[in-house]
């Protein structure tokens, strides 16, 4: 079961255009959930539902073993540049190509690009 929207959003998480960044929301059986690097929440993650990964870790939390194990390239630089998220901590974040498909359209890297200008 899914959260409401009243919920997700008193629980202090944003959703926009398909991103969600949590880092306090609850999920009904109030496990705090997990958050890539790339901001997404592993709940909605579609290589999660998919069951391709077991979760993930922020940039600064993540493990050799879980960078190497996961492959993930958003992961690796984040761990490399020391950050959490991509979203807050790196400034080539609305112009990185590893972000495209994974998990990000370009059309809203694009958008967001063009507002920081």
């Amino acid at each position: 079961m899914g959260l409401s929207r009243r919920k997700m959003l008193s629980g202090g998480a944003v959703a926009a255009a398909g991103l969600v960044v949590a880092s306090t929301v609850h999920a009904a059986d109030d496990e705090k959930q997990m958050v890539a690097a790339c901001g997404i929440s592993c709940t909605v993650c579609p290589l999660m539902a998919a069951g391709k990964c077991k979760g993930c870790a922020t940039g600064k939390m993540a493990t050799e073993a879980q960078i190497e194990k996961k492959g993930c390239p958003v992961l690796k630089c984040a761990a490399m540049k020391k950050i959490d998220y991509c979203g807050t901590g790196c400034k080539m974040f609305a112009s990185c190509k590893k972000l495209v498909g994974r998990p990000y359209a370009q059309a809203f890297l694009d958008k967001i690009k063009a507002k920081m200008a």
